[in-house]
């Protein structure tokens, strides 16, 4: 036989049941009391499918609030999407300013760099709102034709609408470029139509062959100096010309220093009496340097003439009729 039914032991348990469901109540409604949201809007020109009331709004990878409304913006172009922030992560991205007290008027304060944008989660099609700073000059404000809120945070184009601006971009500079292409080309017949009308490769071949003909004087030119010792030649003039400004400069230490004539002319003044022989020794002594002194003038001015004459004398040396 089965034993009696315990209706004790079941009543119990359904009043326990009930009144853990109850306290599960109370906790969860006490926290969503003690939750506080703020409330900001974002105007996306895209469509915005997959993107549905309760999805998460995301910072960074951070969940940060909840989507809590999708409209249809007033100029009827945009799509307005109502976003429920938490306040103590809205305080920590520093979105709001300090106000008088807990109680009093939130003011908002939103970066120049805030921007939202659509972002798809995995490949199941669902999408979620993120938040994050992007550089102004990339994504600059949008232009929007009707008043904003206070509390209004400036879109970024998503990936997708990115790329779809990008192609049709590109496609539409498809037949400029298209055109640009065929203007070259017609552009390059036209060049090698007349290359080929002035015979521009036998002109080339032709001047090719001139310049082998200079290339080749040229090296025998270079042998006939070597051949000519000409380098030996400069040399030896070179000799020459040094040996006659020597002399020139032996003539001209005659006039100074200790033996020198202007030396010698001050002692004589100092002995007035030795007038005569200082005077007659002096003016040996002065014949026979002016002598020399002016045949180093007249080999400078035979080498000088000889320049004249022949300025490559350098190169070539003097002509056999004139060597000694």
């Amino acid at each position: 036989m089965s034993s009696p039914t315990n209706y004790f032991k079941i009543g119990l348990f359904v009043l326990l049941g009930l009144a853990a469901a109850f306290a599960t109540a109370v906790a969860f409604g006490a926290n969503q009391v003690e939750r506080r949201t703020l409330a900001y809007y974002t105007y996306f020109n895209e469509s915005v499918q997959g993107l549905d009331l309760g999805s998460p709004v995301k910072y960074r990878g951070v969940t940060i609030g909840t989507v809590a409304a999708v409209e249809i913006a007033p100029d009827r172009r945009h799509v307005q999407v109502a976003a429920e922030l938490d306040l103590e992560n809205i305080r920590r991205l520093g979105l709001t300013e300090a106000s008088s007290g807990e109680a009093g008027p939130i003011r908002f304060s939103v970066p120049p760099e805030l921007r939202t944008q659509l972002q798809s989660q995995g490949i199941t099609g669902m999408k979620f709102l993120a938040i994050d700073f992007f550089d102004p000059e990339t994504n600059p404000l949008p232009e929007l034709p009707f008043p904003t809120p206070l509390n209004y945070i400036p879109a970024a184009p998503s990936l997708m609408k990115s790329l779809e601006d990008s192609l049709v971009r590109a496609a539409d500079s498809l037949p400029v470029m298209a055109e640009r292409i065929s203007s070259a080309l017609d552009r390059v017949d036209l060049l090698l139509k007349g290359m080929q009308q002035e015979n521009v490769a036998e002109k080339t071949v032709a001047t090719l062959e001139n310049v082998n003909g200079l290339v080749a004087d040229l090296s025998d030119t270079v042998k006939r100096m070597n051949q000519a010792k000409l380098p030996e030649k400069a040399a030896g003039t070179l000799v020459r010309t040094e040996a006659a400004v020597a002399r020139l400069d032996a003539v001209l230490r005659r006039f100074d220093g200790d033996a020198g004539l202007v030396a010698s002319a001050t002692r004589a003044t100092d002995a007035f009496g030795e007038v005569g022989r200082s005077a007659h020794g002096t003016t040996r002594e002065l014949d026979a340097t002016l002598r020399d002194f002016r045949e180093a003038i007249d080999a400078v001015r035979d080498v000088f003439e000889s320049l004249e004459k022949e300025p490559d004398m350098l190169l070539k040396g003097r002509s056999e009729k004139e060597m000694p």
